[in-house]
């Protein structure tokens, strides 16, 4: 396991220059990239703080601090081409970019700052193409790393305990109810972020290769067509002029 500690946190354009010459040579077979983001209400009604990026070739994360760089977090060209921003390696269709449940980033994304992500791959979709059970609902990310991660007891614990002390310390409502409401300002808006919350924002992101190999290795050629399929009309719900996304009644139904 990738180890938490191996991360860097990009909020000057200085950084992130020499970051993206760092990412866009990676191989793209088996996929390098491994995302996730952070923010208040993630969609297009909400906010971006951080995107995490695991390049597993490096074991290390980065995240991108899109709240400190604004706009230029997706336009900082690198320091090895003009053209290569972290926008256009979004949208490269031949970079894979792998996420879990891509709705409520891509949404984000694309209403927020114009990034039409292309060469997504969906952990959650591949894991419900691959369940031999019924495909009725689709599985969260928690459940899933602990249903498929293969963590060790102390590991899964420790994953388990940072879930649960950040959720208890930084995502109550404003009655003090956990899972009621969320805060009006996301924790995420902080400055300096709390070291909590960046432990938090690489432990997810850094077991999503692991989950993204048994679910690669299981997938047949039928299934991996029906998932591209769907992850097609997952980004196009960005388009559409209401959006329910993830938090939408039939958001935990399968699509098959």
């Amino acid at each position: 396991m990738p180890m938490i500690e191996d991360f860097e946190l990009v909020d000057t354009v200085e950084h992130l220059d020499k970051v993206l010459a760092t990412l866009y040579p990676l191989p793209s077979v088996p996929p390098s990239l491994f995302l996730d983001l952070e923010g208040h209400d993630l969609c297009r009604h909400g906010r971006i703080s951080l995107i995490s990026i695991f390049a597993e070739p490096l074991q290390r994360t980065f995240l991108v601090d899109v709240q400190v760089l604004g706009e230029s977090a997706f336009t900082t060209p690198s320091a090895a081409s003009e053209e290569q921003t972290l926008k256009s390696l979004l949208q490269d269709p031949s970079i894979p970019k792998v996420l879990f449940d891509c709705r409520n980033d891509a949404d984000a994304l694309f209403n927020l700052y114009k990034v039409d992500m292309k060469g997504v791959v969906d952990l959650q979709l591949m894991e419900l193409a691959t369940r031999k059970g019924p495909k009725r609902f689709v599985n969260g990310l928690a459940r899933t790393i602990r249903d498929y991660a293969e963590l060790d007891p102390d590991d899964l614990k420790a994953w388990t305990d940072t879930k649960l002390d950040v959720k208890t310390k930084f995502f109550k409502d404003l009655d003090g109810v956990e899972g009621e409401q969320p805060p009006t300002e996301s924790a995420f808006d902080q400055r300096p972020l709390p070291s909590e919350l960046l432990q938090y924002s690489v432990q997810d992101v850094i077991l999503l290769p692991k989950l993204w190999r048994v679910f690669d290795e299981k997938l047949t050629p039928k299934w991996r067509k029906k998932v591209e399929e769907e992850v097609f009309w997952r980004v196009q719900l960005s388009r559409q002029a209401i959006y329910y996304g993830r938090n939408g009644k039939t958001a935990t139904m399968g699509p098959w």
